[in-house]
């Protein structure tokens, strides 16, 4: 200890504080060591110890204020200093009684009590490596022992088969080669005689098996809990006071087994103490149980295994003995420790580290922060942050767990627990008056509750009681929990509980009531500016399940807007946070996968991905296909959903596609035979992939296939009359409600808003009951011939625009030498020097000008003429059916 201690007043005086960082954790450790031998003789903690640990508050706080030198330090060194100030003052706060008592004599006595203390400290030492030393010649003794046992066994039956004196055997054994040994150490000295010359054998290779089974017996000790502490230790207030100091001083530090800790602060738990010391005992005990974390894939988390235990030889898995439960079950005995006593405070059982930490940490912020400007994070240890941790270790653990393992089935199970212990902390908060941390378990509560069905809990508590949830008027519980957050809850956790309630009504296909929620919260204006991944994965998932709500109620244009974003950029996967897709020409980086990993959504949690995909290309196919044919020969038509016209893409560059398989090549044959209007063997592709059955119910399912059947014959009878009505001068009604096999009214009020929007150029003949074809519709010459016609328009667009910026106006030379543009400049040039080339300069201007403004009023010209003729075509079409009608009459 005096060595370390002058080391580190070494490392003090040059201002080396990583030195003294590493110094001042060797010298407590040390300390500790000593405290038994120290206690038992009767003195206290060193008074060198004290005088040193003063003198370093006092470098830390002089060092600290002084802020040019402090910037002059290296990073390291400055992060060494700032560690260093935190570590001192909780190190102080220890032995705050023996601080006083040195300063009020601060030079009285020091070298006595310095040199006692290396007495003792040496003395300690000495009797440590004396029982150690003796400890390992134990061993070595019996060893020999047994050695020389069995060599005097053998030197017997030696002098019995053989006819040698045991004089001659004696000086054989000093000068011989030793039986048994190879090589170089057969020639070499036991060390087994009194009369030896300091030689030892040498073992086979150089092993030393004893070394390795005590060091393996050690490791083995850490790793058992000690019970020791159980029998030796009187189980007092004051000793269990010590007791959890202690180990709060050695928690974090390297060395410490925190098995060991978890287990000598669940022996302090069952002591019979006050309720205050019983809470800041689970207090500790909880925060060690998390502290307790293994990585794995980048994230930090609880042990996720179940622990066994043997019963009866047999391994068998414990949920009762798995970590995460151990730790529940304490945080559910705080709770009932602080219902049992209302008076019990935070500050009061140390759940916020709290009074000393939070004046340390304002006090010490502006130290704190680093070279970026980026303040701490201050960590609390209250009941409510226990509760988000032990929800996030629950969450992680089912995002990292195998889907088809039965630990993940098992882990699912503790959700209603969970649920349970929330719901009884939000009551307990609620009651003290403090809304805000209410408002943040129930949000915790609600993101538990949001996706299941009122259906699938229904059907489970027909197994096992719904602990923590509602069977009968769900739906008021769940909107109870959310207004809860609505209004007490901060910004945040508000946008999160409103996409959560608009997922839970479209899950239960209120579409309608989920929509105006949706459109007045404006969520869909303001969520892409929010930094929240976690949010913004929420919304998309709220986006898909209102897509297949409107798409099971029959609202398939809507639906097709809710699916259009996200199916867009065929990034479905990772915007739902389902997985990660491949991406051909945009790499991630190894931390942009791990973060993305991270965002991961619990299987059970997962939306069919195929489903949202088939709902969307089908609702394209209706929408877009009638739209297509239409609009078959205009070379400027678009295609508004990007997946749809991927699928199609692909197809065309396939000629020798096969039979359907996947669920897209399903979706794109029904798109070729509804072009064609041949709606049976649509209905067949479509109706018969096998995801419709993940939908819902069979009730739902037979209602969509219902709705399916009646929307593809109608888009088959639009593409049908978009196709060929060319190649008719009249249909009748009676053929077509037979050929779709759809009633008359349903056929008449499609044809008539065709006919209104101008979509059909048709009437309707009411005495014969027949649509009358106006033969409007253009041939594909007549389309080809206009196509040919704008190309030829604007390649001489082209060429006069070439001309302008060659020589500035349109027109041949010879016109514009007419003009006076390249005339008046030469004979400017030629008779009045500089004023002429001006003045023709200005005349071929002119006439550049002139020019151009004819050519823009014949295209002026052209325009007017073509409204006229279609105006002028369309009326005499209207007059022709008035006087047909009339003459009919």
């Amino acid at each position: 200890m005096r060595q370390t201690v002058k080391n580190l007043k070494n490392a003090m005086n040059i201002n080396d504080w990583n030195a003294i960082s590493t110094d001042f954790q060797k010298i407590n450790q040390q300390v500790t060591k000593a405290a038994q031998t120290l206690a038992a003789s009767g003195e206290g903690v060193p008074r060198f110890y004290i005088a040193t640990i003063v003198q370093l508050a006092e470098l830390v706080e002089t060092t600290s204020k002084d802020k040019e030198k402090v910037k002059k330090m290296s990073k390291t060194n400055a992060k060494s200093l700032n560690a260093m100030k935190q570590n001192i003052k909780k190190n102080n706060a220890l032995y705050e009684k023996e601080i006083e008592k040195y300063m009020e004599n601060p030079d009285q006595g020091d070298d006595e009590e310095e040199g006692g203390a290396d007495e003792e400290s040496e003395s300690s030492e000495s009797a440590e490596s004396e029982s150690e030393s003796e400890e390992e010649e134990k061993p070595k003794k019996e060893a020999k022992a047994e050695k020389k046992a069995k060599s005097d066994d053998d030197d017997d039956d030696d002098d019995d088969d053989s006819d040698w004196s045991n004089d001659d055997s004696s000086s054989s054994s000093d000068a011989g080669p030793v039986s048994g040994a190879t090589g170089i150490s057969k020639w070499m000295k036991t060390g087994d005689d009194s009369d030896d010359d300091g030689f030892e054998k040498v073992g086979d290779k150089g092993k030393k098996p004893k070394v390795v089974r005590e060091q393996k017996a050690k490791k083995d000790d850490e790793d058992k809990p000690k019970e020791a502490v159980k029998e030796q230790m009187v189980l007092t207030e004051d000793n269990v006071k010590k007791r959890m100091e202690e180990i709060q001083a050695m928690r974090g530090k390297k060395g410490t087994s925190k098995k060991d800790q978890i287990t000598q602060l669940e022996l302090l738990a069952t002591a019979k103490l006050s309720p205050g010391m019983t809470a800041q005992v689970l207090v500790h005990l909880i925060a060690a149980q998390f502290d307790s974390s293994m990585q794995r894939g980048g994230v930090s988390h609880m042990p996720i295994s179940f622990e066994v235990e043997q019963q009866g030889g047999v391994k068998v898995p414990s949920r009762e003995n798995c970590l995460w439960t151990k730790c529940k079950g304490n945080i559910q005995t705080l709770l009932q420790v602080l219902l049992d006593n209302p008076d019990l405070t935070e500050e009061a059982t140390g759940q916020s580290a709290a009074a000393v930490a939070d004046k340390m940490a304002q006090a010490d912020a502006e130290m704190m922060m680093d070279d970026e400007g980026v303040e701490p994070i201050q960590v609390t240890s209250n009941l409510v942050s226990f509760v988000e941790r032990l929800d996030d270790e629950l969450y992680l653990s089912l995002r990292l767990l195998d889907n088809h393992s039965p630990e993940f089935l098992k882990r699912l199970l503790d959700i209603a627990p969970f649920l349970d212990l929330a719901e009884q902390v939000q009551t307990y908060y609620q009651t003290a008056g403090n809304d805000a941390v209410a408002a943040r378990i129930a949000m915790r509560r609600l993101e538990h509750l949001y996706y299941k069905h009122d259906a699938l809990v229904a059907k489970a508590a027909q197994a096992a009681p719904q602990v923590g949830d509602r069977v009968e008027n769900r739906d008021k519980y769940v909107e109870e929990i959310a207004m809860c957050v609505y209004r007490f809850g901060d910004d945040a956790i508000k946008t999160r509980a409103m996409l959560c309630q608009i997922f839970y009504h479209a899950l239960h296909d209120r579409f309608y009531q989920a929509r105006d929620m949706m459109l007045m919260s404006h969520l869909q204006d303001t969520i892409h500016q929010t930094n929240s991944v976690p949010t913004q994965i929420l919304f998309n998932r709220t986006m898909a399940q209102l897509g297949l709500a409107a798409f099971r109620s029959g609202l398939v244009q809507d639906a097709h807007g809710c699916f259009d974003e996200l199916c867009g950029n065929n990034r479905l996967k990772e915007l739902l946070a389902q997985g990660l897709s491949s991406q051909r020409f945009n790499e991630r980086s190894q931390e942009q996968e791990r973060m993305e990993k991270r965002r991961q959504t619990p299987y059970h949690m997962h939306i069919n991905l195929e489903l949202v995909e088939c709902c969307h290309l089908v609702g394209a196919v209706l929408i877009e296909v009638p739209k297509m044919v239409a609009n078959a020969y205009d070379a400027k038509r678009k295609v508004t959903s990007r997946a749809l016209k991927r699928v199609f893409d692909n197809s065309d560059r396939n000629p020798l596609a096969g039979p359907p398989e996947t669920t897209r090549d399903v979706v794109m044959a029904g798109a070729r035979a509804l072009e064609k209007g041949n709606w049976q063997q649509c209905e067949n592709h479509i109706l018969s992939l096998p995801v419709w059955g993940h939908l819902g119910t069979e009730e739902v399912v037979n209602n969509v296939k219902k709705m399916l059947k009646h929307r593809i014959k109608e888009e088959a009878l639009r593409t049908f009359l978009f196709a060929y009505s060319a190649y008719y001068d009249a249909l009748s009604l009676e053929q077509l409600c037979e050929m779709f096999q759809l009633e008359k009214t349903v056929v008449n009020s499609l044809v008539s808003k065709m006919i209104i929007s101008d979509e059909l150029f048709a009437s309707w003949d009411q005495p014969t009951g027949s649509i009358v074809m106006h033969k409007k519709e253009r041939s594909r010459l007549h389309h080809l011939s206009l196509q040919y016609s704008d190309l030829l328009a604007k390649l001489v667009e082209s060429n006069e625009k070439a001309w302008d910026n060659r020589f500035g106006g349109y027109g041949y030379k010879e016109q514009r030498e007419k003009q006076g543009g390249w005339g008046g400049g030469r004979g400017g040039g030629r008779g009045g020097g500089r004023g002429g080339g001006r003045m023709g300069g200005r005349d071929g201007e002119g006439g550049g000008r002139d020019n151009r403004d004819r050519r823009e009023d014949r295209r002026e010209d052209r325009r007017d003429n073509r409204g006229d003729d279609r105006r002028d075509n369309r009326g005499d079409d209207r007059r022709g059916d008035r006087d047909n009608r009339g003459d009919r009459n």
